[in-house]
């Protein structure tokens, strides 16, 4: 029954993108810290049971970058989902590595669980008090954002609109709403992307990486997700590993993916991808 209620919760997103909601206040280092969680389902359901619950290892407002990784991690969440939901696998991992990492929960009260339910514009404004809350904290100049489905094109906007570019170094997507797709349509969302993506899909001193699936049954086709603009690398996980089946719901905690973000945030590391 999680499994239907996830995957019809994310085919549903698409649907509303452009929809509005009152913003969310900025993510508190004094929110509840839930367990690692190995899948998406397990960890919906314990944010549904702890609302408000954050990642392990995030919004440590006194974490200082260390030399190997200067830049802390800023992630965004997909439509629907929450920090928690999204990244208790890869958060705790990120931490391990010794990054200093930051999970912002948008587009709802704290204590709903299923968030970014407002357009991608005003995310990206929170996104942006967000990032600089952490660059204040942490003294560093600028940030690395991954994001999954439209919490990687909320970066984006960010970047290109809101003088992200000038405190972003890298923005990693998994299963990004990049492009409009056949899936659900949205009028306000494809006139969002079309904005977005006009002239180039990037921004340069930005670089990009794109994790997309196979199997994504929201993203269709998944080279929807994929951009075209200097900068930007699109990563076909069945490229990497051809027995992947991750989806769209799934694919933040795929251990291909994570390697793969691991990969793209330090890329002078040598990181040989394990199937």
């Amino acid at each position: 029954m999680i499994g239907v209620m996830i995957r019809t919760l994310a085919v549903a997103g698409l649907l509303v993108l452009g929809s509005s909601v009152v913003a969310s206040p900025p993510a508190s280092a004094d929110a509840p810290t839930g367990p690692p969680q190995s899948t998406f389902g397990a960890a919906l359901a314990y944010s549904l049971v702890h609302p408000g619950v954050v990642p392990a290892g995030t919004n440590d407002f006194g974490c200082v970058p260390v030399p190997e990784h200067p830049e802390p991690v800023v992630l965004v969440h997909g439509f629907l989902e929450n920090s928690y939901a999204n990244w208790a696998g890869l958060a705790p991992a990120l931490k391990t590595e010794g990054y200093c990492v930051f999970a912002l929960d948008y587009g709802a009260p704290p204590a709903e669980p299923f968030k970014a339910r407002e357009p991608i514009p005003d995310a990206a404004g929170e996104l942006a008090a967000f990032v600089d809350a952490v660059l204040a904290a942490t003294g560093a100049e600028r940030v690395s954002v991954v994001g999954h489905s439209k919490g990687g094109a909320v970066p984006r906007w960010y970047v290109r609109f809101l003088g992200g570019a000038d405190k972003t170094s890298r923005i990693v997507g998994l299963a990004p709403a990049n492009y409009p797709s056949l899936g659900p349509p949205s009028v306000a969302q494809d006139a969002v992307l079309a904005e977005l993506n006009a002239g180039s899909d990037t921004v340069e001193g930005v670089s990009y990486t794109v994790v997309a699936t196979r199997y994504d049954q929201v993203i269709i086709p998944y080279t929807a997700s994929f951009l075209t603009g200097p900068g930007a690398r699109n990563i076909l996980l069945q490229d990497v590993c051809p027995a992947n089946t991750a989806d769209h719901v799934s694919i933040p905690y795929d251990p291909v993916a994570e390697q793969l973000v691991l990969a793209a945030l330090d890329p002078s590391a040598d990181r040989p991808v394990v199937c």
